[in-house]
C-alpha cells in the first residue's frame, strides 16, 4: 500500500485550499440541517410530511448525501496532490472513526430498532480507506468503476448479505433497517466521481483562485468545521423539535396521519406495496378513530391494545382483502 502512495513534499508546494469548495460544502451543511429538522418535527408529529418515504424528500436526501461523498472525493484529490501525510491523513481516518461510533452508540440509545449503523459518516470513513488505492488509477477505470457501483445494486442482489453484518455492502436482499443506511454500493460512485473531478480543481489551486465575496465567508468557515456541525446539529435541532412539541397543543388530525406515515413506512420496509401499506394502515387509523387516541401526541398506555385489536380487525378475511401476516413490530 505504501508503494501505491505519492511521497511527501514541501508543505509550501501543496494546493492552496479552495474557498469555493469549503463554501460548497457550507451549503450542503445547511441543506441537511433543513432535511433533518424536517425529519424530527415528523417524527414528533408536529408535521405530517412524509419525510421518511415521499419521492420528493427522498430524493433530496440522496442529493445531499451524493454531493457530500463528491466533495469528500475532491477534498481527498486535493489533499493528495500535495503529497501524501501520513499523520494528517491518520488523524482524519481517526476523527471520522469517532464520529462515527458516536451517531452509532447515540442513536442506538434513541432509536434502537433503527439505528444507524452504517450513514454518510461511516461511508466517509471506508471511501477514505479505499480512497489511497483508488486515487492511483487512471480516471477513465474509475469512471467505469462507479457506472459499476451505481448499477451493481439494481441488478444483482442476494439474501447471502441480509442482515446487520453485510448491510454495509448494499447488497442485502432485505436491507436492514436504519434511520440512515448509505452503503458502499452504490454510495462509493459520487465519491470516486469526486476523485476524478479533483484532478483539474487540484491544477486549479495551484495556480490560485478568485476570493469569496466577504458576504460568503462565513460558508466557508463552516465548511471548514463540518464534521463539529454534522456532530452537534441534530442532537440541538431534535430538542428544539421536542421543546416545540411539548409547547404546541395537539392537532388530533396531524397525529392520525403521522401515524399512518409511520405505519406505512415500517410496512414497507418489510416488503409490503405502498397500496397495501395504505389500505391496511387506513383500516388500522379508522378502527380507533372513536377511542380518543389521537388527542394525545406521545399516545396513551391504552393504545398497544387497541392497536393490536385494530391490525387483527383490519387482517381478517373478513373485513380487509389482506392475506398477509400480520406486519411485523420491528422485533421480527
Amino acid at each position: 500500500m505504501a508503494d501505491s502512495l505519492p511521497s511527501r513534499e514541501p508543505a509550501e508546494s501543496r494546493p492552496r485550499r479552495l474557498p469555493l469548495i469549503d463554501a460548497a460544502r457550507g451549503v450542503l451543511l445547511l441543506a441537511m440541517a433543513s432535511y433533518h429538522f424536517s425529519w424530527d418535527l415528523a417524527n414528533v408529529r408536529l408535521v405530517g410530511w412524509g419525510v421518511a418515504f415521499d419521492p420528493l424528500w427522498r430524493a433530496y436526501a440522496v442529493a445531499i448525501a451524493g454531493s457530500f461523498l463528491f466533495l469528500s472525493g475532491i477534498s481527498f484529490r486535493l489533499a493528495e496532490r500535495g503529497g501524501f501525510d501520513p499523520l494528517r491523513y491518520g488523524v482524519r481516518l481517526f476523527r471520522l472513526a469517532l464520529a462515527a461510533a458516536a451517531v452509532s452508540v447515540g442513536t442506538y440509545f434513541v432509536f434502537p430498532d433503527a439505528w444507524i449503523f452504517f450513514g454518510i459518516l461511516h461511508m466517509m470513513l471506508l471511501a477514505s480507506l479505499l480512497a489511497p488505492l483508488l486515487v492511483r488509477l487512471p480516471s477513465t477505470l474509475l469512471v467505469l468503476l462507479a457506472a459499476l457501483a451505481l448499477t451493481l445494486p439494481h441488478v444483482w442482489r442476494s439474501p447471502l448479505f441480509d442482515g446487520i453484518g453485510w448491510g454495509f455492502l448494499g447488497l442485502a436482499e432485505t436491507p436492514p433497517v436504519s434511520n440512515d443506511l448509505v452503503p458502499l454500493f452504490p454510495w462509493i460512485a459520487p465519491y470516486i466521481i469526486g476523485l476524478v473531478a479533483g484532478a483539474p480543481l487540484a491544477d486549479l489551486a495551484a495556480r490560485g483562485t478568485r476570493k469569496l465575496r466577504r458576504s460568503s465567508h462565513w460558508l466557508a468557515w463552516l465548511g471548514r468545521h463540518s464534521l463539529a456541525f454534522y456532530l452537534l446539529h441534530q442532537p440541538f435541532l431534535y430538542g428544539v423539535a421536542v421543546g416545540l412539541a411539548a409547547l404546541i397543543p395537539v392537532d388530533p388530525a396531524m397525529q392520525r396521519a403521522s401515524f399512518i406515515t409511520d405505519c406505512r413506512t415500517e410496512y414497507e420496509r418489510h416488503g409490503a406495496t405502498p397500496e397495501m401499506s395504505e389500505r391496511f394502515c387506513g383500516c388500522v387509523a379508522t378502527s380507533v378513530d372513536n377511542t380518543g387516541i389521537w388527542a394525545n401526541r406521545e399516545g396513551d398506555p391504552a393504545f398497544e391494545p387497541l392497536l393490536a385489536t385494530a391490525v387483527q380487525a383490519c387482517q381478517a378475511p373478513a373485513t380487509s382483502d389482506f392475506s398477509d401476516p400480520a406486519p411485523p413490530d420491528g422485533d421480527n
